[in-house]
C-alpha cells in the first residue's frame, strides 16, 4: 500500500506544480514549452521541494524569485 500511497502523492504534487506553471506561464504569456517556461518549470519544482505546495504559494514565491525577476527583465511581455 506504501507504493500507491507514493504514487498518488507524487501525481497531487505534479499536479500543484503543473497548475501553477500553466497559470505562470498564462499570465506571463510564455509557452510552458519556450526557454522561460523550462526555467520557471525548473523554479516551480525547486521552490515546491522547499515547501510551497499550493499553487497560490508556489505563484507567490515565483513572484519573488530572483530567477522569474531575470526572466522578466531578460525578455519582455508581448
Amino acid at each position: 500500500m506504501t507504493d500507491l500511497s507514493n504514487v498518488i502523492s507524487f501525481t497531487d504534487d505534479i499536479n500543484v506544480v503543473f497548475e501553477a506553471l500553466s497559470e505562470w506561464c498564462y499570465l506571463h504569456k510564455r509557452d510552458p514549452n519556450s526557454l522561460e517556461g523550462c526555467r520557471a518549470a525548473s523554479t516551480l519544482f525547486d521552490l515546491f521541494q522547499d515547501g510551497c505546495d499550493t499553487k497560490d504559494g508556489l505563484l507567490s514565491a515565483m513572484d519573488r524569485s530572483e530567477i522569474a525577476q531575470q526572466v522578466q527583465q531578460a525578455l519582455p511581455m508581448g
